[in-house]
């Protein structure tokens, strides 16, 4: 059993390190689209050290009740918000960078498992808390590079934040787009449609569940706008999808495009444009507006 505890409490470190670095060359490499705090970058900030901490602790072999106990309870966490991601239908967990793990991948493959081998292998015999303390050796050895290293990778993230656009990726500017014309019109594959009269776009990603949410009211709104002369397309953003991922139904009357894959586009959706002739009057990120909002910005302008 003791020996049982080693070999798990060593692989769930050594999963926590790993996904650590992936996250940590994730925050190098592009930036982070904010869906909230906890999936923002300022998050990261703070939980990468925190993992990679623990991560080292559970592979050392240091206190190893209590380093025990943490890797337990953080595995619970991990198991609570893989399982909200996967009933959302997110793409990734989100738990290796840019790695693209579907959540229920995780959810079954690593965090269920390794909760239940560190319920089931507990660390029997041993005490929560010292006396009798660790090798003095084995101690100083394992905790002076980690409190060298942990500051150091902070302060590497802080000061090596990605730029917004970049060859491979682009953050989109949402707010800075009313005035003019739609910088992604020459990205996306209706866009000679799109360069006269008026229309409605929203952008969405399949995994996007306030995408989900909208998508349906405004199927209902598409014959209310249409009466005004307002024209309406769904916009589906990299990765595509068909079948049952899709979030647009085959049956919909509303035009549909797509934004090519140039680059990696970082948006938060749903993203709502009004055009008029190729030109934004007003734009949202995030959120999906109501009928008498978009009417008022496609009117009132």
């Amino acid at each position: 059993m003791k020996k049982a505890n080693k070999i798990v409490m060593f692989i769930g470190g050594m999963v926590l390190i790993i996904a650590t670095i992936l996250k940590i060359h994730q925050l190098l490499t592009e930036p982070i689209m904010s869906k909230g705090f906890w999936e923002s970058w300022e998050f990261f900030v703070i939980q990468i050290p925190l993992e990679l901490g623990l991560g080292i602790w559970l592979v050392s072999g240091l206190f190893r009740k209590a380093a025990w106990l943490l890797g337990l309870i953080a595995f619970a966490g991990f198991i609570g918000v893989t399982l909200q991601k996967g009933i959302v239908g997110a793409e990734s967990c989100g738990c290796f960078g840019t790695v693209t793990v579907n959540p229920w991948i995780t959810l079954f493959a690593v965090d269920v498992p390794l909760f239940l081998a560190f319920a089931i292998f507990r660390p029997k015999g041993e005490k929560l808390l010292p006396p009798p303390w660790p090798n003095a050796r084995h101690f100083l050895a394992v905790a002076i590079p980690t409190f060298i290293l942990l500051p150091t990778i902070e302060y590497v993230l802080i000061t090596n934040k990605p730029p917004m656009v970049s060859e491979k990726y682009e953050v989109l500017a949402v707010e800075q787009w009313a005035g003019q014309q739609w910088p992604l019109l020459d990205y996306v594959d209706i866009n000679e449609q799109l360069q006269s009269g008026e229309w409605v776009l929203l952008m969405y990603h399949n995994d996007c569940p306030t995408c989900r949410e909208a998508l349906p009211g405004y199927e209902k709104m598409y014959d209310d706008l249409k009466g005004n002369n307002v024209e309406m397309a769904f916009i589906e953003m990299p990765p595509y999808e068909e079948g049952e991922k899709q979030l647009v139904p085959a049956e919909s009357k509303v035009n549909r495009g797509q934004l090519i894959g140039a680059k990696k586009w970082l948006v938060e959706t749903p993203v709502v444009v009004i055009l008029r002739d190729g030109v934004v009057l007003k734009a949202w990120v995030g959120y999906a507006p109501n009928f008498d909002e978009i009417i008022e910005a496609a009117f009132n302008n």
